[in-house]
This record gives structure tokens, sequence and C-alpha cells, in this order.
């Protein structure tokens, strides 16, 4: 379960952001489900303000705890800070698992580990591993054996760790590959699971596909059914998948091809196995404008998949990024976060961190949001062009 993360000088951020998923008591029961976490939260905010690079911060996290000894020995970690500059970039995450917090710190520059350290809280929080440049200083008894690892300067000490076969590092791997996006360090990826990809996932994983085929026959599409068929191209003798939908029309059954579809079809047969996925597993899944080509009032039921509790027995977790203002009203001012930019310096805030009464739980927050008294809309100078 992740509760909280952030950064300072990274990327559009100088001063730093903290993004936390932790609930208060002052949040309504409807929206806590008596827990003191969220499963969900939206990130909002105008053009080029820096709501990916929030995103990003995940990604990153996720690439270089996992993929980091992969690293060539004079490779640059794969990250930017505030306008190239050479200060230090500061990252933290904390996540929980069974009722334990785990944080974790990292110092770094483009070139070089500064310091790693994770830390445990049960009642109080310890130090349980310390990195300084190359060398691990400090380990709990529990993990001693991390004290053999030959650390490279542009690669963690977790990834590390999983390549020596330490089993002492699992849990911690597996938190931190528990992290699923569709953001990389030049920002979203446009590119889905073609339908291919996505027909031959769906062929072998026959769970997710009924999920997928649920999801598009209740969101009004007509649809009755959808088949997996496969050819073998004769090219390159391999074996195609792809799919078939079914209608029904005055009673005669009819069908069409994936490219007889819908801009919103097409990217809800492609994308419907990845929040399938992050279910199964109790993933964090982290997506950047994860409203493209879908119908508004769609967006809600994406978001019950992660707040119902009996669809979400996994608990995973859905961060995206969004330019939908009425998904505020649906989520509450507990749930979304505004990024602003002032002089080309991005910086961050939750709407229930807005002081006084401007937002209130009986009331709309889209609309008080349009008037642009809490940040997060553009400024759109009109002139001749």
């Amino acid at each position: 379960m992740l509760l909280e993360f952030g950064a300072k000088n990274f990327f559009s951020f100088k001063e730093g952001f903290e993004v936390s998923l932790r609930l208060n008591a002052s949040c309504p029961e409807k929206i806590s489900r008596y827990k003191n976490y969220t499963n969900i939260l939206a990130v909002k905010g105008a053009n080029a303000s820096g709501k990916t690079n929030v995103l990003k911060l995940l990604s990153f996290i996720q690439y270089f705890t996992i993929y980091s000894f992969n690293n060539k020995l004079d490779d640059d970690i794969d990250f930017h800070s505030y306008f190239n500059n050479n200060e230090v970039t500061e990252i933290y995450i904390v996540f929980s698992e069974k009722d334990i917090e785990y944080t974790y710190e990292l110092t770094l520059r483009k070139e070089e580990v500064l310091s790693e350290v994770l830390y445990k809280k049960v009642k109080r929080k310890t130090k349980i591993i310390q990195r300084v440049n190359n060398e691990i200083v400090y380990t709990a008894k529990e993990f001693e054996s991390l004290q053999i690892l030959k650390l490279k300067s542009n690669a963690s000490f977790i990834s590390t760790a999983k390549q020596y076969d330490l089993d002492e590092i699992d849990l911690i791997y597996s938190l931190f590959n528990n992290i699923r996006t569709n953001v990389h360090s030049m920002g979203r990826d446009d590119e889905l699971p073609n339908y291919q990809i996505a027909s031959a996932f769906y062929n072998e994983n026959k769970n997710v596909f009924q999920f997928v085929k649920s999801v598009l026959q209740k969101a009004d599409t007509g649809i009755k059914d959808i088949k997996i068929l496969n050819m073998e191209n004769k090219e390159t003798g391999k074996i195609e998948y792809f799919p078939i939908f079914d209608y029904e029309v005055k009673e005669q059954k009819n069908y069409l091809t994936f490219f007889d579809q819908s801009s919103g079809v097409k990217s809800l047969f492609q994308q419907l196995g990845i929040y399938k996925l992050a279910l199964n597993e109790g993933a964090v899944l982290a997506l950047d404008e994860f409203d493209i080509n879908l119908h508004p009032d769609l967006l809600p039921m994406l978001i019950d998949f992660f707040e119902d509790e009996k669809k979400n027995i996994n608990n995973a977790q859905l961060i995206f990024t969004t330019h939908n203002s009425e998904i505020m009203d649906e989520l509450g001012k507990y749930r979304v976060v505004l990024v602003n930019k002032k002089e080309n310096e991005s910086f961050l805030y939750r709407l229930d961190e807005i002081p006084g009464d401007i937002l209130r739980n009986d009331r709309s927050i889209s609309s008080v949001y349009n008037t642009g008294k809490i940040g997060g809309k553009p400024k759109i100078s009109y002139g001749q062009i």
C-alpha cells in the first residue's frame, strides 16, 4: 500500500513536492470507508504545470529500484533535475505492508548515488539499511547479508541485492515492483499494447478477457460478445491473434473488426487488461491522462473498480492525471491534488490543504475550480496571433 511519495529538485519541481494518500479523521466516512488511506488519487492542473512529472517520480523509483543494476558503469541515471542543474536531488516514498511502514530515501545526482536509506516502522521508525556512496555502512541484523554487495554508483542496492539472489530483500523488492505506469522519463508512453498483443494476452488469460468483455458490454457500446481468433502470418509463419466484435441488429447477428470500432472502444480494449492485472496483483497503477478517448461518463466506472472493496479485494491503488473537472466532484477534496506552476517552477497541494471553507463536502468542487479561485487552471492570453 502506497502512503506517500515526494521529491526535491526533480524535473519541474525545484523546491520539491509531497503527495500523501493518507486520510485524516476529518475525511467523511463515505470517502474513507473507515480506512486511513485512499485507493484513488487524481492529479489535476493546467497543461505544462507538471502533472506528468508527479507520476514520473513513481516511474523513476520503480525503474531505479528494480532495473538500475542493468545500467552500464558509465551510464547516467535516467532522470532530470530542475532545468538540469547539478544540485542534489532528494526522493522519498512510504509503503505499508501488513501494518508495517517502510520508508525509502534516495539522494543522488545524474552520475551517482550519494545515499540510500531504508527505514522500518512498527511502533517507531528505525533504520534498517543505509548506503553512503558505494558502500553499505549499516544493516539491521536481518539484512546483514547485504554487506557483501559490490555497488555501482548508478544502481540501487535493492536492484543489486536482487541480482545477488539475496532472499532478505524480496519483500522490499516486491513493494517497488508492484508499481505499474504508462509514464517514463520522457513523458507518457502513447503506445498501448496493440490490438494483436492485447488479443494474444487475452487468449491466454481468460479471466482478464472476461473482465474486458464485461466492461465493454456495460459501457453502452452495443457489443454482445467478443471472440479472439487467430491466423498464421504467411510471411513470418507466426500465429497472430485478433478480436471480432459481435452485435445484434434487429435480431440478426453481425460482427465488426477492431478497425471498425470507435476510438473509445479501441482504447478500452487495449488498456482494460492493465486495470485487471493491477486489481489482481494489488498494484499501484499510475496513469497519465487515463481518460483519453473516453466519454466522461465512463470515468466513474473505471474509478469504481478501485473504490469498491468487493471488486478491489487486493487493495490496488489508482493514481491518475486528467483534464476532466467533474471528476473532482466524484472524488472530493481529500482525493484530488492540484499542480500549479509559477515562474516555471511547479508546486502542488491536496485540496483539503486549502484553508477556510471555500471547499466544502456538500458543495461542487468543479464549479469553484472553474472560477480559478483554487488554482490549477491555465491562464491563457487571448490576443492577435
